[in-house]
């Protein structure tokens, strides 16, 4: 999981100016920034059958931003179909809008299985399951990447169209093993708790003892309910950032990212059957809203938040999770017990809102991404074909935008003009900052080893110094040389002046990924130097500290004046000793 903005290990130094040679290309030009962003849409056409309908062009598709028609400026048919060409002329009084046929990059498939709340057998079923879809369609066209969240998100295999690695990810993955059954038969235990223990003793004939026990009871099981509760929560949001660091780390990759999720689903208020069935022992009204501590109820309040922007970051990822989740509810929801409380009273024991919430936010990430959801079924591996359906039958619509978009989400609509058709994709993009693709990149470049480098940025790490202590790591030097011929420079007096900002990323030899802060440079180069500005470098040197054990060391530089962004990154295996 990545630590954000925190000081940890990193010790930043001062950055120099050093000359070097970097190649004979004459200085690029001064001008202005242009901060244009291209929002592509990926669009899935099912006919009434569900087949899905790969002959469209893109004067098929009707495209709306926040209800306002929109130019598809840029377009990629299913299958690389291209029918443009093949549409009547326009007259010349309407000439047709250019359109950029675009080809679509290899996609990415990401298996993220959730183990902290899926029962053994349902998590052995799914990986099975998984097993048997994705092995056969390992390929150089499509990379594989292999991930859990039991404590902490666990890497098990980066982007890979090895079939071996991905069998030993998945074997891997099959040995950590569902914790929820832990988790459901703590619930269990607590409902047998309420149910059998806010009876006096029988041979109790004080019945000022008697209201002492029942108190007594009930202020236990309320505790041990808040505790489950707090660490159910607890667990979803460390979830949830799992999550968001994989969707931060993919949204740096280009085209569409299929995920297939595991898990039981999100719920902020995981207490809710067991405080219900509490107050109704105690002869209490049944509260239908989220019944527990004012502290608990507002932490699940800000967890579903979490989730939602967890969602809205996926879109803007273009990332389409399919979601693989437990069909039934716990037993005990359907055994024939469970409507009763007891010779105590008549009352029908409450229905578990939870589970619904569950399936709710199973199938809201779903849909609002442009993905599908399934259940756990014999057949699923073979319902799973349906993402590399999709794969292969989605449409790009690509729009241009700027600045005057603003910060805010947008809403998408796509149509087609053709009658009986439905269409998926996901509901809004937002204009991401330059810190936020700095970060998408950095963490890309350091979970998945993807670069991306138009500045030409060269990283290099010292030899590693072994500190006093004994297995305690090692001081581990860095510099990255940052050509001047691709920065912009700005005239500032007598001199010409760049505005960049260094970040480094560490993914340890767990592979759990730690971010430092982000360090402002500032570049000056002299007026009468402009014409050397193609043979020379800036250089940036820091410190980094380092526990034993193979690492990958990753750096983002922004060139804050011309909203560029580069990375690069270096793998290194510090001694124990």
């Amino acid at each position: 999981m990545a630590s954000r903005g925190a000081l940890w290990v990193l010790l930043l130094g001062a950055p120099a100016g050093a000359a070097a040679q970097a190649g004979d290309e004459p200085a690029p030009p001064f001008g202005e920034r242009v901060d244009v962003e291209v929002v592509n849409v990926d669009v899935v056409v099912t006919d009434r059958d569900g087949e899905r309908v790969t002959d469209l062009a893109r004067d098929d598709f009707e495209l709306r931003i926040d209800g306002q028609p929109t130019v598809i400026e840029y377009f990629a048919g299913a299958k690389q179909a291209r029918r443009d060409a093949a549409q009547p002329e326009s007259s010349a009084a309407e000439a047709p809008t250019p359109t950029i046929e675009i080809d679509r990059p290899p996609g990415y498939l990401i298996v993220f299985v959730d183990q902290s709340a899926l029962e053994i057998k349902t998590s052995d079923t799914i990986v099975e399951e998984i097993r048997e879809f994705v092995l056969p369609r390992v390929a150089a066209s499509q990379s594989v990447l292999v991930a859990a969240f039991v404590d902490s998100l666990r890497i098990l295999t980066p982007a890979t169209t090895d079939p071996a690695r991905v069998e030993q990810a998945l074997t891997e993955l099959e040995k950590l093993r569902g914790r929820g059954t832990l988790l459901a038969g703590e619930r269990r235990r607590l409902e047998r708790d309420i149910r059998a223990s806010m009876n006096p003793p029988m041979s109790e004939g004080n019945p000022a003892r008697a209201r002492l026990f029942l108190e007594n009871e009930r202020i236990r099981l309320q505790q041990e309910i808040e505790q489950f509760g707090e660490a159910a929560l607890d667990r979803q949001r460390r979830g949830i950032a799992a999550l968001g660091q994989w969707i931060s780390a993919l949204a740096a990759l280009p085209g569409r990212k299929s995920v297939l999720l595991a898990t039981g689903g999100i719920s902020g208020s995981p207490t809710v059957f067991l405080t219900s069935l509490l107050e109704q022992k105690r002869n209490n009204p049944v509260r239908t809203e989220f019944s527990g501590s004012g502290s608990l109820a507002s932490r699940g309040v800000e967890l579903m938040v979490q989730f939602e922007a967890m969602v809205r970051a996926a879109q803007n990822a273009r990332v389409a999770f399919y979601t693989i989740s437990p069909r039934t509810p716990p037993v005990e929801q359907n055994t024939a017990i469970f409507g009763g409380l007891g010779s105590e009273t008549a009352q029908a024991a409450p229905r578990d809102l939870a589970l619904v919430e569950a399936s709710s936010s199973v199938l809201r990430l779903a849909g609002a991404t442009g993905g599908a959801s399934f259940t756990v079924d014999g057949d699923l591996s073979d319902r799973l074909e349906r993402v590399r359906e999709d794969e292969l039958a989605a449409y790009s619509l690509g729009f241009s935008t700027s600045e005057t978009a603003g910060a805010g989400d947008h809403r998408i609509v796509v149509a087609v003009k053709r009658e009986g058709l439905k269409v998926r994709h996901r509901e809004s993009y937002r204009r991401r900052t330059l810190g936020e693709r700095a970060e998408e990149a950095l963490l890309a470049a350091a979970t998945l080893g993807s670069t991306a480098n138009p500045l030409g940025i060269a990283l290099e790490l010292g030899a590693p110094r072994a500190l006093d202590k004994k297995g305690a790591g090692a001081i581990v030097p860095l510099l990255v040389r940052i050509p001047l011929r691709g920065l912009a420079l700005l005239p500032v007096g007598e001199q010409r002046e760049g505005k960049l900002a260094a970040r480094v990323a560490i993914q340890d030899a767990k592979r759990s990924v730690r971010l430092g802060a982000s360090a402002p440079l500032r570049v000056l180069v002299a007026e009468v130097d402009a014409e050397s500005v193609a043979t020379e470098y800036w250089a940036y040197r820091a410190e980094m500290r380092l526990a034993p054990g193979a690492q990958r060391i990753a750096v983002v530089i922004v060139d804050e004046l011309a909203g560029v962004v580069a990375t690069a990154e270096s793998a290194i295996d510090v001694p124990k000793d």
